[in-house]
């Protein structure tokens, strides 16, 4: 019984590390990025938001499989047409998803006081996201091995891990862009939240159809680093945008 248990608490702590510790290296490589950091409190309330999440997303997702029979009725199965409604749904199931649980904590909190904190709160939840989606994919795996768990750990520290950052920095990219035309916002956000779903589709195509192609992976892989040099730049041009502001206020 004791071995059992031992067996059992050793899966759970392996499954939490390989789950958890990817996104959380790249929160820390995020927040250093930031030159006016936000209150560890509320990054962590931000990051267990978006962890909590997925409990949504796998709820609207699971409502979504059921307006698949009303699609079917509409356009043939596995059609193209039927395919990319699939493709596009899950994505916006998942980047809604992302996007209020950062809305619910951080963005509507008195620490949104700059437009990089936007895209700093979007990443923040995404992460949360992306490590509770570890935790679930990795402990899958370990059903069929350590070393698949391994692989499963490695691959998603790169590749999905990057994925959610590069769409919740489009994201966070709209609010910080309109984070001075309050007006705009609405609009920007939607448009961003396109961006991202067009961009989660995209990854999500790639890993389906190429699943066991070299070239198929690295395609998958070369999008989302792609992705993260973009979430990279439009948090520097939130930056200046800030910096600009303050220097007209001064003027």
């Amino acid at each position: 019984m004791a071995a059992i248990e031992l067996i059992f608490s050793t899966q759970s702590a392996l499954v939490l590390v390989l789950g958890v510790l990817p996104p959380i290296f790249w929160l820390f490589f995020w927040l250093r990025e930031d030159a006016h950091p936000e209150p560890k409190k509320e990054i962590l309330i931000v990051f267990f938001a978006g962890m909590v999440s997925v409990a949504a997303a796998l709820l609207l997702e699971n409502m979504f499989l059921e307006t698949n029979s009303a699609f079917k009725k509409i356009f043939v199965y596995g059609s193209a047409t039927f395919q990319i409604l699939n493709l596009l749904g899950f994505a916006l199931v998942e980047e809604l998803s992302k996007t209020g649980a950062a809305f619910l904590t951080g963005i509507k909190s008195k620490y949104f006081d700059e437009p990089e904190d936007g895209i700093i709160y979007m990443i923040t939840a995404a992460l949360g996201f992306a490590a509770m989606e570890n935790i679930l994919f990795i402990a899958g795996s370990l059903k069929i091995g350590l070393s698949q768990s391994l692989i499963v750990s490695s691959f998603r520290f790169i590749n999905a891990v990057l994925l959610h950052v590069s769409a919740a920095a489009i994201i966070g990219a709209g609010l910080a862009f309109s984070f001075y035309h309050k007006t705009h916002r609405n609009k920007d956000v939607v448009f961003a939240i396109i961006l991202a779903t067009l961009l989660h589709a995209l990854y999500n195509y790639l890993i389906i159809k190429n699943i066991e192609s070299a070239l198929g992976q690295f395609s998958a892989t070369f999008l989302v680093v792609i992705g993260a040099i973009t979430a990279l730049l439009l948090f520097e041009k939130a930056r200046r945008l800030h910096k600009q502001n303050l220097n007209l206020m001064i003027q």
